[in-house]
């Protein structure tokens, strides 16, 4: 065989590696989700004096499943995006990114500023370089700490 085809043939393996996992990864998150949300039913069940499956939650059954499916996908996104970014390459990490993936974005969110309402250009929020913070004249010892990237 050609150099170039088995080079051809090692890509197109390494692509479909990774394809590969994300789908696992991403089975492995929506199971996580599942688990989670079988364990709340489990405890609603336990808590109920008399239990309806037409009405699991005060809302109703459909307000109930939608609420399962938007956990166990949210759990199936988080865990691919990890394993994509080759973060996670087990399934036992990719279930527990299912299990913890409201947590997760939670934290995400809270680490993404929220844009400003008052017309303010989000970039200029962004310290660079070459904007030094003023020191005091009495505090020379840390402008050393300071952006010494420039």
């Amino acid at each position: 065989m050609p150099l170039h085809k088995s080079r051809a043939a090692t890509g197109a393996n390494r692509v479909y590696r990774q394809i590969m996992l994300m789908v696992w990864a991403a089975l492995w998150g929506w199971a996580g989700g599942l688990c989670v949300e079988a364990l709340e039913l489990y405890a609603r069940i336990k808590r109920a004096r008399r239990w309806s499956w037409k009405r699991p939650m005060p809302q109703g059954a459909s307000a109930y499943w939608t609420s399962v499916a938007i956990r166990s996908g949210v759990g199936a996104l988080i865990a691919a995006a990890a394993a994509a970014s080759g973060q996670v390459s087990g399934a036992f990490a990719a279930l527990g990114l299912g299990v913890a993936a409201p947590l997760v974005v939670e934290k995400l969110t809270r680490l993404v500023p929220a844009p400003q309402s008052n017309g303010t250009d989000p970039q200029s929020l962004i310290p660079h370089p070459g904007n030094r913070a003023q020191v005091p004249p009495g505090n020379r010892a840390q402008e050393g700490a300071q952006f010494d990237a420039s």
